[in-house]
């Protein structure tokens, strides 16, 4: 029985290390046969068959196959660790680009019916663009009847109406302008085409009795008036008062601007008017014509605002400081 199991352990050390060996290739073709026993960094050292050790093989000497097979056998992770580093990773192959399909562009079909006007409105876009042309053509209508004097009601309504509303505003723009009233006088012509008013109700009386020109507005401001401009009492001569003189400020002396209009005629900028302006007045010259008021309703940096009375109602004359030719501040009584 014990001979029998030498016998065995003899034959199973046989096969194992039949199996362990291998054959192994070096670059210059020569092969060794047998079984790696020792790793180390100078190469590997190989057992013969017959139990012989031979020479330690540098590793440079190994093809990569060699290699491939010692990591194989290799029975440790130090022996792993030493010859994973010798094996080449193969080249991978390029990936390949996908290939982009273009399809044709597919146009579409041109229509071949005949096309009208009506085909405008078929589109949201062409609908948007009429509308939009719509209504350019009611404010432009608009426009013509403040600039001409028109009735803005009747020239906006043909404006309105389809399609031959767009001679509203040529009709009405190639008209004369309207005769206008200023002072109760008529305008000079080349005044109705810039003179717009803007009615405004008679303030605080409800009753049909006209307003007079020397009304004062309701309201307060706090604008003092300069001391240059307060109007000394009128001397009576022959048992009757005389009318103080005018105070002229003519284009040359002054620079007419929105400075000069802060300063020189505060008081007048007042709703209510203080006891110095109360009887007074602002005349102003220009190309236009000339313009008598109460107040300056308001003053930008190119133009200021009168406000004069035409009829029973007030209003505001815009008045550019270029075409300003004098301005005279006298008693309301005064011709």
């Amino acid at each position: 029985m014990r001979l029998f199991g030498l016998i065995l352990f003899c034959l199973l050390a046989f096969v194992s290390v039949t199996a362990s060996a291998g054959t192994f290739i070096l670059v210059d073709g020569t092969k060794i046969e047998g079984e790696p026993i020792n790793y180390a960094d100078t190469g590997v050292m190989f057992r013969a068959s017959d139990g012989t050790d031979l020479e330690r093989v540098p590793w440079d000497k190994f093809t990569q196959e060699s290699i491939r097979a010692l990591l194989a056998a290799a029975k440790t992770p130090r022996e792993k660790a030493m010859v994973e580093p010798l094996i080449e990773e193969l080249p991978q192959e390029r990936a390949q680009r996908k290939e982009f399909v273009v399809k044709p562009i597919q146009t579409p079909d041109r229509p071949t019916t005949r096309l009208g006007i009506m085909t405008v409105f078929a589109s949201p876009l062409g609908l948007v663009i009429m509308l939009i042309l719509y209504g350019a053509n009611i404010f432009a209508a608009y426009e013509v009847a403040v600039f001409r004097h028109q009735p803005a009601a009747t020239v906006c309504g043909l404006a309105a109406i389809p399609f031959l509303g767009v001679f509203s505003p040529i009709a009405f723009i190639s008209m004369p302008t309207r005769r206008v009233m200023i002072d109760g006088q008529p305008a000079p012509e080349e005044d109705q085409a810039q003179t717009r008013f803007r009615a405004t109700p008679p303030p605080s009386d409800t009753s049909s009795t006209p307003v007079p020109a020397d009304i004062e507005p309701p309201g307060l401001s706090p604008h003092p008036i300069p001391a240059a401009l307060v109007a000394e009492p009128a001397p009576e001569v022959h048992g009757t008062s005389a009318l103080p003189e005018p105070i002229v400020f003519r284009r040359g002396d002054f620079s007419f601007n929105r400075r000069f209009f802060e300063t020189k005629m505060a008081g007048f900028f007042r709703v209510v008017p203080g006891e110095a302006e109360r009887d007074r007045v602002i005349q102003i010259s220009s190309g236009r014509g000339n313009f008598v008021g109460k107040r300056i309703t308001r003053i930008t940096a190119a133009e200021l605002y009168l406000q004069v009375f035409h009829d029973n109602a007030t209003a505001d004359e815009m008045i550019p400081f270029v075409e300003i030719l004098e301005v005279q501040i006298k008693h309301k009584d005064s011709a």
